[in-house]
């Protein structure tokens, strides 16, 4: 399977998933939020032009992923590149995003199920004490980074949560996921990415 078949079924991902969000949303009783926004004062964040141009040239599909290094709940430094060779989720997210909550179990169990695959969960912008007690409260295991100053999710222009970017063995980057996936969304993106490595 080529990248260009890859780049449909992720489409294809992305319209059920907005079609999933929006009906979730539908059937929400609460008062529209800007819940799944990157600030944490619930004020929609913004990117002015000349960065954000610059950097969509950096994050372009089929080339290198921007690296980074962040720390993880032990106080690791860990770094995109360090996973090369495996196939990596990188999924951004907060505690108090409820799509991103729906969504822990299945990165879970994709992550136990999948030798060669790697969940990357990056937090964006919380207090670590708040991210260790949601994930022990979750009982989850894989690796955790936090992005005490949002400076990661601006790299990767995450405006909402929760945002997923996949990225080949090599490195270079396959496509994004902006919102919620279930789990057979998972697997069918993970699938053709092997297909095509």
């Amino acid at each position: 399977m080529n990248r260009k078949s890859i780049f449909i079924i992720i489409l294809a991902v992305v319209l059920v998933g907005a079609l999933y969000f929006f009906t979730m949303e539908r059937k929400s009783e609460e008062k529209p939020s800007n819940e799944n926004t990157l600030n944490k004062d619930n004020e929609q964040s913004s990117i002015d032009e000349d960065t954000e141009n610059k950097e969509l040239d950096e994050i372009e599909v089929g080339k290198e992923a921007p690296n980074f290094t962040l720390r993880n709940l032990e106080g690791k430094e860990v770094s995109l590149k360090d996973y090369r060779g495996k196939i990596v989720l990188l999924n951004f997210w907060a505690t108090w995003c409820k799509f991103c909550d729906i969504e822990m179990p299945d990165l879970q169990k994709l992550d136990r199920e999948n030798e060669d695959l790697v969940v990357l969960a990056v937090d964006v912008m919380e207090d670590k004490n708040k991210v260790v007690d949601y994930i022990k409260k979750g009982n989850y295991d894989f690796e955790v980074l936090l992005d005490e100053k949002g400076d990661v999710a601006k790299t990767y222009l995450v405006s909402a949560f929760p945002t997923t970017y996949f990225v080949g063995k090599d490195g270079n980057l396959i496509g994004s996921v902006p919102g919620m996936m279930t789990y057979p969304q998972m697997n069918q993106i993970l699938d053709s990415i092997r297909e095509d490595q």
